[in-house]
């Protein structure tokens, strides 16, 4: 799968008092490359569901709406009890966000 063959669609979350959208898209990929160098390593850390990559992930989606949202504000605003459910949002933002599989393919 090619970044460019993600859809643009996005879910909501909660984070403190505020919401968010998750979207895979342009400024998501950019910001996860600059923060890990390497978008795959990113995506490998995601799957794996590492804390650096949720904060990665979730501050990501934060600076689209806060410009001057770093990795450690959003780290403290995350709560260890906040993963489980985030992890979820990340999977539905992931599929969501997946190209349609078409009924041709493989035939």
């Amino acid at each position: 799968m090619k970044a460019s063959e993600l859809k643009n669609k996005g879910i909501k979350f909660t984070l403190g008092d505020k919401e968010y959208e998750l979207k895979f898209n342009m400024n998501t990929f950019c910001e996860l490359e600059e923060i890990y160098g390497d978008l795959n390593k990113a995506f490998d850390d995601l799957q794996a569901m590492k804390i650096k990559a949720i904060r990665a992930l979730i501050y990501a989606a934060v600076k689209v709406d806060e410009e001057k949202a770093t990795l450690k504000s959003v780290g403290e605003k995350l709560e260890i009890q906040d993963l489980e459910r985030l992890g979820i949002a990340i999977n539905e933002a992931l599929n969501s966000a997946m190209p349609e599989v078409s009924e041709d393919m493989g035939k």
